[in-house]
């Protein structure tokens, strides 16, 4: 999607010139991202079954996604970014496929020829017997390389994902906190102990008696 390209470009850009860095963004801590793997198989193997196993594979996937950012809730834009694909999944769960605004697709300059011959099957025209229109694909993006139409819900993904990136890139580092030394550990030069020796040669000398050898 390239509503979604675009806008993690400008998150990077935008956290690389605030003086952030990948690898702050990639210590994000993230916590059961099994879910995300298992959400994107459900989408694939819906796209590649087709027909109604679309619908089915997205609505999966959708929940499985939303999962998994109910478990990372404590990280900025996953809020955004579950709302949005809630909003797409509810859309395609009551239409059966995501409507498209012909008009909205018109001012974006995207063809509509396989919308009307049925050729696409995740995406249909939208009239007046579509429920929720409003949750469709109604955004025009007059793009030059790729123009599309977008739903609210894809807006809103792009957006938490972009506010993701640039919060995780600009997140603190916390320090490692370093390993306490072993006992009779040498300490580095400097001012530093050494090591004592065994107690067996710890040992106080005696003083000597008058007249002892």
């Amino acid at each position: 999607m390239s509503l979604v390209a675009v806008a993690l470009l400008v998150a990077l850009l935008a956290g690389w010139l605030a003086g952030g860095s990948l690898e702050r963004l990639g210590r994000l801590p993230l916590r059961r991202r099994r879910l995300a793997v298992l959400a994107l198989l459900a989408q694939l193997l819906g796209t590649l079954l087709g027909g109604p196993f679309h619908a089915v594979g997205l609505l999966v996937s959708a929940a499985l996604v939303v999962a998994f950012l109910l478990a990372n809730r404590g990280v900025r834009g996953t809020g955004l970014v579950a709302l949005g694909l809630a909003a797409n999944a509810l859309v395609v769960g009551v239409n059966g496929a995501m409507p498209v605004s012909p008009e909205a697709a018109a001012r974006a300059g995207v063809g509509t020829q396989d919308l009307l011959t049925g050729r696409d099957p995740r995406h249909e025209p939208a009239d007046d017997a579509t429920r929720l229109a409003w949750l469709g694909d109604v955004v025009p993006l007059p793009l030059p390389v790729r123009p599309e139409v977008v739903s609210p819900g894809d807006v809103l993904v792009a957006a938490g994902l972009a506010q993701l990136v640039v919060v995780g890139m600009l997140r603190p580092l916390r320090p490692v906190p370093a390993l306490p030394a072993a006992p009779g550990a040498t300490r580095p030069r400097g001012g530093a102990r050494r090591s004592l020796p065994p107690p067996s040669r710890r040992r106080r000398a005696l003083p000597r008696l008058p007249g002892s050898r």
